[in-house]
This record gives C-alpha cells, structure tokens and sequence, in this order.
C-alpha cells in the first residue's frame, strides 16, 4: 500500500475527524496538521475519501504520496512508517 501525508491548510479539527472516520486507525498524527495514512489508491483517491476534494468537509489541504522520508521527529513516526515498505527511510 501506498503512504500519503495529508495536510490541512484550514480547519485541520474536521480533516483530522475525516481521516479517523476513514482510516480508524489505520492512520499516524504527525502534527496537529499533518498525517500519514495507508491506502491503495492515489493522492486524489485519499482526498476524495475524505472529503477534500468535494469540500464536502468544509476544509482545505493536500494529499501527497511519498516513498522515501527523512528528518528528525519522534520514535513512534518513524515506527508507524517502518510498516510500509512502499516508503523507505532516507528515501
């Protein structure tokens, strides 16, 4: 499965309750804007599930597909993208 960061530009409160309600927990919050979920389909594919490409969520932000990630954060982040081997660490 592909790893996408979705990141809210406004109103993060209702893209953060959009990814929960699609992706349960199947999803990591990086940042009180930032999140990385799993899924099978494309960036647009994610942003139509949760309602950012309709503005159905009354929220803006994009949808990024990654394979490689690098950086300084906390543990449990990069243990939540060790799962994928889509993403590879110092990609």
């Amino acid at each position: 499965m592909a790893v996408f960061s979705v990141i809210a530009t406004s109103n993060p409160e209702k893209v953060q309750a959009a990814i929960t309600a699609r992706y349960g927990a199947n999803h990591f919050a990086f940042s009180p804007t930032a999140w990385f979920v799993s899924d099978s389909g494309t960036s647009k594919d994610v942003a139509d599930r949760i309602g950012l490409t309709s503005g159905g969520i009354e929220a803006t932000g994009v949808v990024l597909s990654f394979t490689g990630y690098s950086g300084w954060a906390k543990g449990d982040a990069w243990a939540w993208l060790q799962q994928f081997p889509e993403a590879r660490s110092n990609g």
